[in-house]
């Protein structure tokens, strides 16, 4: 598939109004061993060979998922043991939040980014300047679930998805630390992913089009600011990837999850893989929706690169140690502005001597 330029001039701008012509591109089919590339390059894991393959499949997925991570910090994620029955019942009780009139979701709009239910648009309007075309519910759901009274099943649903998508996380987040060369056990001992801190996010995205082509902007591009986040969508595309200098459109294969990579790897594993930069697109007549789950270290846990990625004299070191909740709250209360809200961990050089 053609990428769009980063930097083409008729990037999508916030969208003003309209209806919408979405469309919906054919999946492909496939028949995956440990990992391999769909049609469109973007890495694809078999979940099911990591945690239960042969010793040699498994050794040859983690290498895979070591090359996905750092080449992309992004990939689809198939056999992963999370029900599509259970997935649907996640879209369509938030479907039911976002339909609810606007008394009734008043107490938790426009809440501050740190308050632990939050429904508004945007990004954070306090500080965008803008209303993106993004309708959104964002919970912390470990190591607390909080949500919303209404819709009264969206409790029952949201635990057992904030459940079984966390285990599914963790479980990577061990595979990953294999294929940095580490114990399994690495990067979750330094970020404390015992206590981790999970926020489930669903995005409703009307249909638009008020912008450039019949294109808007849903949400602009960003990393995430925490471990990993796990993202499926209602069957309507938008989710774009920079990869290479062009962004890509990604298109999800049947039943899988794209995984992101957020801040927090890339500095826990001293820059070697990368939080990728992603952005949300409308355009057509249907709404889109997706379903996020994120994890993240411990609040408190101060996030730093492991040692064993660092060579012995701190030559290389990229970043500084910051506490999780302060960098959370850092990139949370600010404009989205691409990787920027990693400037206050990166180490900072003087170019000027010889």
């Amino acid at each position: 598939m053609a990428g769009t330029s980063l930097h083409h001039s008729t990037d999508p701008i916030p969208c003003t109004n309209g209806e919408h012509n979405g469309h919906e591109h054919a999946l492909p089919s496939s028949d995956i061993g440990t990992c391999c590339w769909d049609d469109d390059g973007i890495p694809v894991v078999d979940f099911d060979v990591l945690v239960n393959g042969a010793a040699d499949q498994r050794a040859q997925a983690i290498r895979d998922l070591g090359r996905a991570c750092e080449g992309w910090g992004f990939f689809m994620v198939i056999n992963h043991g999370v029900s599509e029955e259970l997935k649907e019942a996640m879209m369509e009780t938030c479907k039911e939040l976002f339909s609810l009139p606007e008394e009734e979701k008043a107490e938790h709009q426009e809440a501050g980014p740190m308050d632990p239910i939050r429904i508004g648009t945007g990004f954070f309007s306090v500080v965008d300047g803008i209303r993106y075309w993004r309708d959104y519910l964002k919970m912390f759901a470990h190591p607390e679930l909080h949500c919303p009274s209404k819709p009264a099943k969206l409790r029952d649903v949201a635990a057992e998805y904030s459940e079984k998508t966390r285990d599914l996380l963790l479980q990577l987040a061990k595979a990953i630390s294999e294929s940095l060369g580490l114990d399994g056990g690495r990067i979750s001992e330094a970020m404390d992913l015992d206590s981790c801190f999970q926020i489930l996010v669903a995005n409703h995205y009307p249909p638009c089009t008020g912008g450039p082509d019949g294109v808007g902007m849903g949400l602009p591009a960003h990393s995430d600011h925490g471990l990993l986040t796990l993202l499926f969508q209602n069957g309507v595309d938008g989710l774009q990837i920079e990869h290479g200098g062009r962004w890509r459109l990604a298109t999800p294969l049947p039943g899988a999850f794209f995984v992101i990579a957020g801040d927090q790897l890339e500095i826990v594993s001293n820059g070697r893989y990368k939080g990728v930069l992603h952005r949300a697109v409308v355009g057509g007549e249907r709404a889109r929706m997706s379903m996020v789950s994120m994890i993240s270290p411990c609040l408190d846990t101060v996030v730093e690169p492991v040692p064993e990625l660092v060579a012995p004299d701190g030559q290389g070191l990229e970043f500084r140690g910051v506490r999780y909740r302060d960098y959370m709250e850092h990139q949370q209360s600010n404009k989205l502005n691409g990787k920027a809200a990693l400037d206050i961990a990166r180490v900072q050089r003087d170019n000027t001597r010889a």
